[in-house]
């Protein structure tokens, strides 16, 4: 693993920010065990009161007193470590750590000086005695210190450091030279050892950190990456289909086109020989005239069918166009507002009271360079789509049927178009865009207009497309197309109005 960059004496993470998450996250994976500890602590300081009326019989109530100052501060420090407010003010390891340490110092003075007082301490063997419970009481301290109460090393190095050296300081006046030197060598021998274990457990919970958050790191770009080769795998499925539809539209254009062409325009012919045919025959019996009727009929079928057809063909030739197109700096405001307003009339022609497009343009999408004829076929196709959605609804909701926006996005220019028409399916609208896919009856749809629209945008404009529909309620359409403001120039072109398909 990798080193953490962190400072070799303090362990601080040279980043600020990354110091404060593993502080944070230290002390919260921390709690419990420093709760823990200082339970472990309050019960081993109380117990070893059992001892002090046999070592400390000349200054037992001042040691008593002592010790039960520490259990109270103590069992404080754990009733802290419950309040998440107070302890990021109060650091109850370190408070009770000092507390139990200064104790152990009190306890030590008050016993010498009682003893000394006595004249206890005129054997060195008595020194000995006496001064060895209480320093071995500090030993436990510091193990408590640098290793159990979860501290930082620099923290835990100052406060074992600082009660050591009033240990000795206390013991100095009163200790013989042997017993003081065999004192502070179990004492700083005890400070060195925590000392290296404070550290390398810091030291170890740092680099852990730090490889935990380079994981996190790691898998956040991983699961970006991810989405993006799934979107780009949708991309190239979706673009192989307009490809494999290319292929499929050239033939048909060969192998059909032609024949349809003679079936359409001999239908054509036969209907106006059958016309030529009834004036020049004039008055007929009802047979003949019912059998021309029935000719007649016949060939208007087979001529519109095959108008139909071509249409079909001609779409599946649109679909499958490849080649740059003419992009024009147009004002793209004035293009939505012109094909809404084609839309309206063609939805009007075909009977009867369409409702009309509320417009909701933002002045601040400005003049774009975008393809003008086919992003007007898109905004038409959209449109016409949202009149056939509202056509099906047996009802009409109080407020706009169909509102087209548009609105800019920095470097981006977006337009949606919402209905309230009948809406459509979960598996509907996760198949809008295939191609050939339609939810109208036979007759009334190819499939191929939102198809289109998404080869238009995503391939032609290097945008996006996005459907939203909740069958019963209508469908939102948003298209997203990268489009820089552009200056007012006065070769920028005007909205080019289509004729509906």
């Amino acid at each position: 693993m990798r080193p953490a960059p962190v400072h070799p004496l303090t362990l601080r993470f040279h980043d600020r920010t990354t110091e404060v998450a593993f502080l944070a996250a230290y002390r919260a994976r921390s709690w419990p065990l420093v709760r823990a500890a200082l339970v472990l602590g309050l019960v081993q300081y109380a117990a070893f009161g059992w001892l002090d009326e046999w070592v400390a019989t000349a200054a037992f109530a001042e040691v008593r007193m002592v010790r039960v100052v520490v259990c109270v501060v103590v069992a404080a420090s754990i009733g802290v470590t419950y309040l998440p407010r107070v302890r990021r003010w109060v650091r109850p390891a370190a408070t009770a750590a000092l507390a139990g340490g200064l104790g152990v110092v009190a306890m030590e003075w008050f016993v010498l000086e009682a003893a000394q007082t006595a004249g206890a301490l005129s054997a060195e063997r008595d020194a000995l005695l006496l001064d060895g419970y209480y320093y071995s009481g500090m030993m436990l301290i510091l193990i408590y210190v640098h290793v159990l109460l979860r501290m930082r090393f620099v923290v835990a190095s100052a406060i074992g450091g600082v009660l050591v050296v009033l240990f000795l300081a206390a013991a100095a006046p009163y200790t013989p030279p042997l017993a003081l030197a065999n004192a502070a060598q179990f004492l700083l021998s005890t400070q060195f050892s925590g000392m290296i274990a404070s550290y390398a457990l810091e030291r170890y919970a740092r680099f852990e950190f730090a490889h935990a958050r380079r994981q996190a790191e790691s898998h956040a770009i991983l699961e970006t990456a991810l989405r993006g080769l799934t979107a780009a795998q949708d991309r190239l499925v979706h673009a192989e289909k307009m490809a494999s539809l290319g292929r499929v539209t050239a033939g048909v254009a060969h192998e059909i086109q032609n024949p349809l062409n003679f079936v359409t325009n001999f239908a054509t012919l036969a209907g106006d020989r059958v016309a030529e045919l009834r004036a020049h025959l004039g008055d007929l019996d009802a047979e003949a005239a019912e059998a021309l009727d029935d000719i007649a009929l016949g060939v208007a079928k087979a001529a519109e069918h095959g108008a139909r057809a071509s249409a079909v063909i001609r779409s599946m030739l649109d679909h499958s166009r490849r080649g740059p197109a003419a992009e024009a700096a147009v004002d793209l405001n004035a293009l939505v507002r012109e094909h809404a307003a084609i839309a309206e009339h063609t939805a009007a022609a075909r009977g009867g009271e369409p409702p009309p497009v509320t417009l909701d343009l933002d002045p601040a999408v400005g003049t774009v360079v975008v393809v003008p004829s086919d992003l007007g076929r898109v905004v038409l196709n959209l449109i016409g789509n949202a009149y056939y959605a509202l056509g099906q609804r047996g009802d009409r909701p109080d407020g706009p049927l169909l509102t087209v926006a548009t609105r800019r996005r920095g470097d981006a220019v977006e337009i949606e178009v919402a209905d309230r028409g009948v809406g459509m399916s979960e598996e509907a609208a996760a198949r809008a865009f295939e191609p050939f896919y339609t939810t109208k009856p036979t007759g009334a749809g190819t499939g191929l207009g939102l198809s289109l629209a998404y080869d238009i945008v995503t391939g032609g404009h290097g945008g996006q497309i996005a459907l939203e529909s909740v069958e019963g309620e209508g469908t939102t359409v948003l298209l997203t197309i990268p489009a820089p403001p552009v200056a007012e120039t006065p070769e920028a072109e005007p909205a080019v109005a289509l004729e509906p398909a």
